[in-house]
This record gives structure tokens, C-alpha cells and sequence, in this order.
């Protein structure tokens, strides 16, 4: 009998010391865990907040319970001290309660709506295991200590407290219990002043001393810390997205999915090479979590042979740590990860830079048309963060393994309180790093701010020299650039002040730490209990300690960083283009280069339509003009045969081939553009030329030159061909960039050119000589001609006047003339324009040939619209009309005069003299 209880004690202490031991890592795992998978769901908090009396009940309870631990660690010194020394579970379990129940209260006043359940679970497995706990100890008779009950009871109440508390914030946040919690709110509340409008709705304000949407605490929580500040701006619209497609997707599990369309590009699947530098990765990985603890202890087992006192030298033991300091160098298992490492990193960049790249480069012009090319660029170069994260993330990934090992193996060298320590450590050091980096944040905003103001007045100073040297301001933006250095200078040092006082005090954490450590470590020695070669092992053990701890703290804010430059670089490749080539899409076939446009319907914006039912047909060789006024869908036009878009329905052919069934790149290599604003790569002349026919030799380039009238001007530079344009062709006249553009149309020598505006920005000499190598390039081609100037597209075989996206009128110059419509109202609103000061009626200055050629009716009719027209308004160059009378309001006479042809001579002279005598 007395055998079965002594076996049903000895149980029962073995479980009692097995909750001992596991009391403070259930609670700890279960809280971290609860709040990592909070985290993954992307769960919120609850709408209805807790009252603030229930808040500081539960922060108040959870000190409470601290501090009766930390007595009961008191006692338990106290009986050391009397040389009773107490079991060590029951110190552990006590130590590890004070800690974890120190970190439960901060972490609720870390947030002001922190999500619950993770708090509510941990205090339940608290109580449970407390109250278990309790009633082994009174089995087994071990109640006769009246503080140890006492703490313990005294702990189980605040429990109880603590989990009925928890229970009425959870029925408070469901909405079961009605908040009416006056002493929980603000004493300045948020009053509001109700006003009615004039419609008779009422406005509410805010009355004296409130702010409006709890604005009152500013604008800097909740952004951007550490040197993350400076792209804040530039990362919000980004960081929206992904909070939003983290809603979407239910949490990181299923947002990181949406990374794997980037795996086939970082792992080498192909690739015999990467496969094995990815198993040299691997190997490394593992190998050096051995090399980690062995390399060590091999000091360990070197030091115990020197201090055994035989005087025999430690050969084997010495090479062996020899060996293992080699393997674990750069020059040996480090310079494999290295080149693994590299040829990996590389493979990948390549690979996602090649795909965002072309992805980008086969959007259509929708994308590229509202595109932020900032933005954009900064995708493009950012590809390589993915590269950069899977870098990390193999950084991090052993980390817990690390810290795992570390724990186990000090215990060994010694005692689970070195453990215990190495856990205070990492917690505080973690959450000492989180704290000074939000404390630090303002001042690092703060220096970025000044420094960005630095930067603008350096930008505007030197950029206005000329206006700073006209007012003779020198000095004062000397003044202006020195308080802004001042001011830069003065936030830099209270930024490094605060960061600074954030490593000190981590610092002085691994110091305290490191001391109390090694304090055990020499106290166990000293008695005899471990071997001096423990404590050589346990200081060349410490680096291996802590350097996680460093590579923790720095990776976090780099990750955050990675994960929006990927996301950036994943809504890229997601964007889709709104002009998809077929997959069966055929090569053009092109035989005559005829165009056909059937009834084509295009629209930007669904609610605007652009054109409306166009239907022409292009006959090779022939030169089709679009004319009409602006916005009325001309150059729409050419981006749609050169399938930038697409139609909204119809159709465009090219020698009966409809160009949505053709491939892009065969289709634009028959097509060749004159675009009204060319635009230049910072090369030479020849290379931008060349760039339209890469085989294209230095003698091809000279007849197109000469071709477009711009050879003798090229040659007239000091370098000839070898000349830089300057970015986007900054260098050239409007009138060469235009004759440098026919010249690389020329070399490319397209079926079907296009024309758009060309002439718009040119003296007229210029433009005389762009028209001879117009014709040049025309010749017998199929040519599309956009022109605001009408007289560039007289010998046009068609003319179609498009206005709101429809054709009025085709045909050729005369017979468009002859009907008398809106070409003719454009022709001479433009001819009249060109008339420089007023004439009487019979002049024939500045008047056209083709004017005096009009039919006598038409002519007639014209004259008295002219000059009533004439009266009241005016035109600009381009066409458009103003208000006559100038600035001053009084009226002009009429711009030009139309002279009648001879045999009308008489009768115009009469209608002259008697407008005249009017």
C-alpha cells in the first residue's frame, strides 16, 4: 500500500513538474500563434470597442499577476538564501509566468483595439494550468507553506476576475450587452452643433475645442517608419492595393499564392546548373546549423584537454577544430553558397526583368497613355526585389531553428535558467527594437522632409539662375540654402539621438544579458559542477546567439519593404492589354497595300463615342487627307490602323486581311509613321535613322537624308552623322526632327505611311522643303495624311472632312470647293487668316489662285458671307475664332478681300465701290 502511494506521489510530482516546465511556453505559444494565424486571415478587430473601465481591469489584473509571481520568486530566493533550496520547475514556472504575463499588458496598450481572442485564450490556458496546478500540489500534501498558497490562491482569483471580465467583452463586442459606459469615455467629447442649410438638411460640426474624424492626433500614425518615409508617398496607392487584395484573397495564404506565377522565373527549371546551385543552397543551410554549435564546442573540448593537466598536446582535437573553422569560411563551404547563391539571384533577375519588361512593352496605349512612367520604371527596376525576398526569407528561415538549438544546447552546457535568460533576451530585444523605431519615426520624417526641402532649394536656385541674376537675389538664396542646410542638420541630430538611444538600450540588454549568463556559467563552474571548457564554448557560442537577434530586427523592415516592391511588380504583369493578339493570329501577306475602312465604330470612353460608322477604302498608292477640326477623331484614325486600339465594331483591312486576325509585329513592319511630335533617343543622327532598318548602311542612310532635304543641314553640324540629338531630339529644330523623321521612314521603306500633323510647328520655308520630301516618300505608296493646313493636302487623291467622328464630305480639293461646305468654310477661314493687313474690296493680294477660280455663284456667296463674318469676327492660324475688336473691343475691318475673276471684273468693282460708299 505504502508502495502504490509513494508511486502515485512520485506521479504525480513528475506531472506536476512537467506543467512547471510547460505552463509559460503554452501560453506563450498559444498567444503568438493566435496572433500569427490573426495575422495570416488578415482578421480585423471588432467594430464595437471595449469600454475603456473594462480595458484597464483586464491591464490592471494582468500586472496584478506579475507581480505575484515576481513574489513568488521572491520566496523562493529567500528560502535559497536559508539554504532551502526549491525545486527548479517551480522556479521556472514562476519565472517564465512573470515574463509572459509582463508582455500580455504592453502588448493591449500597444494598440488601441487589439483583436481579443489571442488574450482570451491565453488566459484560459493560464488559469487552467494554474488551477490544475493547485490541486496536484494539495494531493500531495504539499500545502503547508502559507505563502505559497497564499500567492497561488491569490492568483487564481485574479484569473477568475480576469476570464468573467473577458466574458463580458466578448458579449460586449457581439452586441448582447448594451455599452453604456460613461466613466469609460472622454471627458472632451466630440460635441456637435446641428445646423440647418438652405435646403433644409441638417449639418453637423463640430463645436470650440473639438476635431473633426478624430483628426486631433495628427497624421503620423499608422505611416511609413525608418528610412521608409522618404517613398511614403510613393507606396500608398500600392500598399491600398495590396490591403485590398489581401481582403480578397482571405489572408497571406492565399495573397502569397498569387506570387507563384513568379516561380517558373526564379527556380531554374530548366536549368541543370541552378538546380544544383539550389541543392548547394540547401546543403549549407543545413550543414551550417551543425557547424554552429560544433565549431564551439570543439574550443570547449580543446580547452577541458589543456586544463586536464596531463601536458600531452591535443593534436586530433586541434586539426579537427582547424577543419571545422575552414568549412565554415569563406574560402570553403561559404564560397560555394556564394557562387550558388549568385548564379541563382542572377538566373532569376534575368528572368523576371526579361518578363516585365516585354509585358510592358506589349501593353497597349490605353496603359501607356495613363501610365505614371515613374511608376512604371520603378516596377521594371524593382523586379529584382523578388530575388531580394527569396534572399531573406532563407536568411530568416533558419533563425528559429537557431534559437531552438540554442536553448537546447545551453541547457546542456550548463542550466535551463541560462535558457531562460537567452528567452527574456530575445523578447525584450525584440520589442525594445519595435518601441525605439516607433518613437524614432517623427524625427526620421522629419530629416527627410528638411532634406527634400535641401534638395528643392539647391533645384530652384540653379534651375533660375537667370532670374536670381536679374534681381540680383545671390545672396539671399545663399541665406535660403544655409537655413535650409541648418534646418536639415538640426532634425539629423535628433533623429540619430533618438536612433542612437535605441541601440544603446539594446545594447545594454545584450550586455545585462550576457553578464548574467556568463554569472551562471562561472558559479557552476566554481562549484565544480561543469567544466571550464563549457564556459570557452558558451562565449564562442554567444555570437551564434545573437546574431539572429540582428538579423531579425533588420530583416523585418526589409521584408515590409520586398513585399511592396513584389506587389508593385505582380499588379504590373496582371495588367492585361486591351489589344490581345489571336492565338492563331497569321502573318500579313501584304500584295497591293490597299485599306479599307468598314464601318468602324471606336469609342475611348463608352459614354463619348469617337467615330461613328467611318467607311472609306484606300486604293494603293493613293493619298488619303483627314481634315477637319480638332477632337474630331483624325488621328484616332491612324492609331487604329496601326492597331494601338481596337475598334469598338467594323473593321479594318489591308488587302482584304482583317488587321485584329493578323500579328502585331507583321502588321506595324508594312506601316510607317511621321508622328507630329517625332521623338529622338539621346544617340547620334545615325543611329536614330538606323533604328528604323537595323541593317540599314551608312549610304542608305545618306539618299534617305537627301531624300527628306536634310543632308546638307546634317552636314553642316560640326560631327555630321555622329551628332547627339539630345534626349527626345531636344537639340534639332522643329523642322529637322521632322525632315530626320521622314528620312527613318524612308530607310524603313513601309507599303502604307501616315502622316500626322507634320507641318504644324514649322516656318513656312521649312515647311515647302518637308513637302518636296512628302512627295518623295508618298511616291507610290498608300499614304494616310492628318493636316490642320489645308494647303498641304490640295493633291490629295481623297479628302474626307471628319467632324464629331464622322465623315461630312469627301473628295479632292476642287470638288470639295465646288460644294461649298465645311471645307470650304475651313479653307477660307484659313486663307483669310493669311491676308497680315485689310484690303479693299478689287485687291488680289494674298488672295489664292483657286479662290478666283470659284464658280461666279459660289463666288458671290462667299463675298457677302465674308464680309458680313467679317465684321463681327476674326480667325486665328489655326482656324479657331475670337472676338473682333482686339483688346480694346472696337471693331476690325475684314482680313482679306476676294478678287472675282476678270470677266467679272466690273460687277465686283460696282459691289466693291458700293460696299464702300456704305
Amino acid at each position: 500500500m505504502i508502495l502504490s502511494t509513494l508511486v502515485v506521489d512520485d506521479g504525480i510530482q513528475t506531472a506536476i513538474a512537467i506543467l512547471d516546465y510547460l505552463h509559460s511556453p503554452l501560453v506563450g505559444f498559444y498567444f503568438v500563434g493566435s496572433q500569427i494565424f490573426s495575422l495570416l486571415r488578415v482578421q480585423k478587430p471588432a467594430k464595437v470597442v471595449v469600454s475603456q473601465r473594462k480595458r484597464y481591469t483586464v491591464i490592471a489584473s494582468l500586472f496584478l499577476i506579475f507581480v505575484l509571481y515576481i513574489a513568488q520568486a521572491i520566496f523562493y530566493i529567500s528560502e535559497a538564501i536559508d539554504q532551502r533550496v526549491s525545486a527548479q520547475h517551480s522556479i521556472i514556472h514562476v519565472l517564465g509566468g512573470a515574463l509572459i504575463f509582463l508582455c500580455l499588458p504592453f502588448a493591449i496598450l500597444g494598440s488601441e483595439n487589439p483583436i481579443w481572442h489571442p488574450f482570451y485564450g491565453s488566459w484560459l490556458v493560464g488559469a487552467a494550468i494554474e488551477v490544475v496546478l493547485c490541486g496536484l500540489h494539495a494531493k500531495v500534501g504539499e500545502t503547508s507553506d502559507l505563502v505559497l498558497v497564499g500567492l497561488t490562491g491569490a492568483r487564481i482569483v485574479v484569473f477568475a476576475i480576469l476570464l468573467i471580465t473577458a466574458l463580458m467583452m466578448f458579449l460586449e463586442q457581439r452586441g448582447e450587452v448594451p455599452k453604456n459606459d460613461e466613466e469609460g469615455q472622454s471627458l472632451l467629447a466630440n460635441e456637435q452643433t446641428t445646423t440647418t442649410d438652405q435646403n433644409g438638411t441638417a449639418n453637423k460640426t463640430p463645436s470650440y475645442g473639438s476635431t473633426p474624424n478624430g483628426t486631433a492626433n495628427g497624421t503620423a500614425n499608422g505611416t511609413a517608419t525608418g528610412e521608409e518615409a522618404e517613398e511614403e508617398e510613393d507606396d500608398k496607392d500600392i500598399k491600398e492595393k495590396q490591403r485590398k487584395r489581401l481582403e480578397a484573397e482571405g489572408g497571406w495564404i492565399g495573397y502569397l499564392k498569387g506570387f507563384m506565377i513568379f516561380l517558373p522565373y526564379i527556380w531554374p527549371k530548366n536549368d541543370w546548373k541552378g538546380k544544383v546551385c539550389i541543392a548547394i543552397m540547401a546543403y549549407e543551410i543545413v550543414v551550417e546549423r551543425f557547424l554552429n554549435i560544433l565549431t564551439p564546442r570543439q574550443i570547449g573540448i580543446i580547452t577541458n584537454r589543456l586544463s586536464d593537466g596531463s601536458g600531452v598536446m591535443p593534436w586530433k582535437e586541434t586539426f579537427l577544430w582547424f577543419f571545422l573553422r575552414w568549412i565554415n569560411s569563406g574560402s570553403g563551404l561559404g564560397m560555394l553558397s556564394w557562387i550558388a547563391t549568385t548564379y541563382v539571384n542572377n538566373y532569376s533577375y534575368q528572368k523576371i526583368c526579361d518578363i516585365s519588361f516585354n509585358h510592358v512593352m506589349g501593353l497597349s496605349m490605353d496603359f501607356h497613355s495613363n501610365k505614371d512612367s515613374g511608376e512604371v520604371l520603378k516596377s521594371v527596376e524593382q523586379a529584382n526585389a523578388l530575388n531580394s525576398l527569396l534572399e531573406v526569407v532563407l536568411d530568416i528561415s533558419p533563425i528559429l531553428i537557431d534559437f531552438a538549438l540554442a536553448l537546447v544546447y545551453v541547457t546542456y552546457l550548463f542550466d535551463i535558467y541560462l535558457a531562460y535568460i537567452i528567452c527574456v533576451l530575445c523578447i525584450f530585444y525584440v520589442w525594445l527594437g519595435i518601441t525605439m523605431t516607433a518613437w524614432a519615426q517623427p524625427m526620421r520624417r522629419k530629416t527627410v522632409e528638411a532634406s527634400r526641402a535641401e534638395n528643392k532649394t539647391v533645384y530652384e536656385s540653379i534651375s533660375n539662375w537667370q532670374t536670381v541674376s536679374y534681381f540680383n537675389r545671390g545672396q539671399y538664396e545663399r541665406g535660403r540654402y544655409k537655413d535650409a542646410i541648418q534646418n536639415y542638420i538640426n532634425w539629423m541630430w535628433k533623429s540619430l539621438y533618438r536612433n542612437y538611444l535605441g541601440y544603446a538600450l539594446q545594447s545594454l540588454l545584450m550586455t545585462v544579458a550576457f553578464c548574467s549568463c556568463s554569472l551562471i556559467a562561472i558559479w557552476e563552474i566554481s562549484s565544480g559542477r561543469k567544466p571550464v571548457g563549457n564556459f570557452v564554448t558558451f562565449l564562442m557560442y554567444w555570437s551564434t546567439i545573437t546574431i539572429p537577434l540582428y538579423t531579425l530586427a533588420r530583416s523585418y523592415r526589409e521584408v515590409a519593404s520586398m513585399m511592396v516592391n513584389a506587389e508593385r511588380v505582380l499588379q504590373l504583369l496582371q495588367t492585361p492589354t486591351t489589344v490581345p493578339e489571336a492565338p492563331n493570329a497569321k502573318h500579313l501577306d501584304m500584295t497591293e497595300g490597299s485599306v479599307e475602312f468598314d464601318a468602324v465604330k471606336f469609342h475611348y470612353d463608352e459614354r463619348k463615342p469617337v467615330l461613328k460608322d467611318l467607311s472609306f477604302k484606300a486604293e494603293p498608292g493613293q493619298t488619303i487627307a483627314l481634315v477637319g477640326e480638332t477632337g474630331g477623331g483624325k488621328s484616332t484614325v491612324l492609331k487604329l490602323l496601326f492597331r494601338f486600339y481596337d475598334v469598338t465594331s467594323g473593321a479594318i483591312r489591308i488587302d482584304g486581311q482583317d488587321i485584329r486576325e493578323l500579328t502585331i509585329e507583321s502588321l506595324r513592319e508594312v506601316l510607317g509613321v511621321v508622328p507630329q511630335d517625332p521623338s529622338m533617343f539621346n544617340q547620334t543622327i545615325a543611329q536614330n535613322i538606323r533604328y528604323a532598318r537595323l541593317d540599314a548602311t551608312d549610304e542608305d542612310i545618306e539618299e534617305a537624308c537627301k531624300a527628306a532635304a536634310v543632308h546638307e543641314k546634317i552636314m553642316s553640324f560640326p560631327d555630321g552623322y555622329k551628332s547627339k540629338v539630345g534626349e527626345r531630339g531636344v537639340k534639332l529644330s522643329g523642322g529637322e526632327l521632322q525632315r530626320i523623321a521622314i528620312a527613318r521612314v524612308l530607310v524603313k521603306n513601309p507599303r502604307i505611311v501616315m502622316l500626322d500633323e507634320a507641318t504644324s510647328a514649322v516656318d513656312s520655308a521649312t515647311e515647302q522643303l518637308i513637302q518636296e520630301a512628302f512627295k518623295r516618300l508618298a511616291a507610290g505608296r498608300t499614304t494616310f495624311v492628318v493636316a490642320h493646313r489645308l494647303s498641304t493636302i490640295m493633291e490629295a487623291d481623297l479628302i474626307l472632312v471628319i467632324d464629331h467622328g464622322e465623315v461630312v464630305e469627301r473628295g479632292t480639293h476642287e470638288e470639295l470647293l465646288e460644294k461649298g461646305g465645311k471645307y470650304l468654310e475651313l479653307w477660307t477661314k484659313q486663307t483669310a487668316a493669311k491676308s497680315k493687313t485689310p484690303s479693299r474690296i478689287g485687291s488680289s493680294e494674298n488672295v489664292p489662285a483657286i479662290v478666283n477660280d470659284l464658280p461666279k455663284e459660289t463666288y458671290t456667296r462667299e463675298l457677302e458671307r465674308h464680309f458680313v463674318a467679317g465684321s463681327q469676327e476674326d480667325t486665328s492660324d489655326d482656324g479657331t475664332e475670337r472676338e473682333a475688336g482686339g483688346p480694346s473691343g472696337t471693331q476690325q475691318q475684314p482680313l482679306i478681300t476676294l478678287t472675282p475673276a476678270e470677266d467679272d471684273t466690273s460687277a465686283s468693282s460696282a459691289e466693291g465701290k458700293k460696299k464702300k460708299d456704305d
